[in-house]
C-alpha cells in the first residue's frame, strides 16, 4: 500500500501474544475507537496472518510463550523475509532493568517502538495510541465495517400497521448499515423515513436501533438501502454493535488462515542475532 493510500484507508493493528486481560482492558477499548485491531494470542499463527497482511502494524507483547530471546529472535526472523518488508513492528515489554531492555532492542527494527507494560494501564493505552497513530493505524477513515452477507441471521426487523418488514444487511458500522430490499417491497421503506424501534439481528446479538432511511439505489436484482442510526439510538447499542464488527472481522481473518500451518520454528534455539 502506498503511503497516500495508508493516510486514506488506515492499516490493520496486530497484537501478538495477547492475553484475555490485554484483550479486555486495550484491545476492545480500540474497537470502540474504530481502529481496525486484531489479537493473535499465540505467536505461532502470526506468520500466516501477517503473509496475507504485510502492509500492517503489528505489536509484540513480550511476557510470555517466549523467553525474551526467543521474542527477540521472532521479531528479528521477519527481517528475512522480503514479504514483511512494509510491516511496521513495535514491541511491548515487561518490567527490565535498562540494561536488559538495551539489550533485548539491540539490532531489532521497530519502527512501531517500544512500549513499556510497567505504567499503569491508562498511561500504556495512550502510549499504544500514539504509536498506531504515527503509523496512520486509522488514516482518515472514520469508521469501520462488517461484511455480513455470510451471516446466518443479519437483518432489520419493525412492525408497522400489523405488517412485519425484514431487510436483510448486507454490511454495517458503527453509523449506519447497508441492507437488501425485494424490488416487490418497494413501497416498504422511502427516503428520509424515520423507523423506531426496529430490531437488529446479527448473529447471537439482538439490539433495539432507530433508523433513518438515507437513499435507495437500484442495484439490479434488489434493492440497495442506504440507513443511517439516529441520534436516538442508544450509545450502549451502538458499542454493541462495534462489538460485534471487531469480532465479525476477527472471525473473518482466522477464517483466512485455517488451512495454513503452524510456525514450527524453535526461536528458543536460534542464535541471537
Amino acid at each position: 500500500m502506498a503511503d497516500a493510500d495508508k493516510s486514506i484507508y488506515g492499516r490493520k493493528v496486530f497484537f501478538v501474544g495477547a492475553t484475555a486481560i490485554f484483550e479486555s482492558q486495550v484491545i476492545e477499548r480500540l474497537r470502540l475507537m474504530e481502529y481496525e485491531v486484531y489479537a493473535i494470542n499465540d505467536y505461532r499463527k502470526a506468520k500466516p496472518y501477517l503473509r496475507k497482511n504485510p502492509d500492517s502494524i503489528c505489536f509484540c507483547i513480550a511476557e510470555a510463550q517466549l523467553t525474551l530471546k526467543g521474542w527477540h529472535n521472532f521479531i528479528k526472523s521477519f527481517e528475512a523475509e522480503n514479504v514483511f518488508h512494509p510491516l511496521d513492528m513495535g514491541v511491548i515489554l515487561p518490567v527490565l532493568q535498562d540494561d536488559k531492555k538495551a539489550n533485548f532492542i539491540s539490532g531489532l527494527q521497530l519502527d512501531a517502538g517500544v512500549l513499556l507494560h510497567d505504567q499503569d494501564t491508562e498511561t500504556m493505552f495512550h502510549e499504544i495510541v500514539k504509536a498506531m497513530d504515527a503509523k496512520n493505524a486509522k488514516g482518515m477513515r472514520k469508521y469501520i465495517r462488517a461484511n455480513c452477507l455470510t451471516e446466518p441471521q443479519a437483518d432489520l426487523l419493525w412492525l408497522k400497521d400489523n405488517r412485519m418488514f425484514k431487510l436483510k444487511i448486507i454490511d454495517i458500522s458503527s453509523v449506519g448499515i447497508a441492507a437488501k430490499l425485494s424490488t416487490g417491497q418497494a413501497n416498504a421503506v422511502f427516503i428520509n423515513q424515520i423507523i423506531e424501534g426496529v430490531t437488529l439481528n446479527l448473529k447471537s446479538l439482538q439490539v433495539g436501533v432507530d433508523i433513518k432511511i438515507s437513499a435507495i439505489k437500484d442495484a439490479g436484482d434488489f434493492l440497495l438501502v442506504v440507513i443511517m442510526f439516529t441520534t436516538t439510538t442508544l450509545p450502549d447499542a451502538i458499542n454493541k454493535i462495534r462489538s460485534y464488527i471487531g469480532e465479525n472481522l476477527n472471525e473473518s481473518l482466522r477464517s483466512s488462515i485455517r488451512n495454513s500451518d503452524l510456525d514450527r520454528t524453535d526461536y528458543e534455539k536460534m542464535e541471537t542475532q
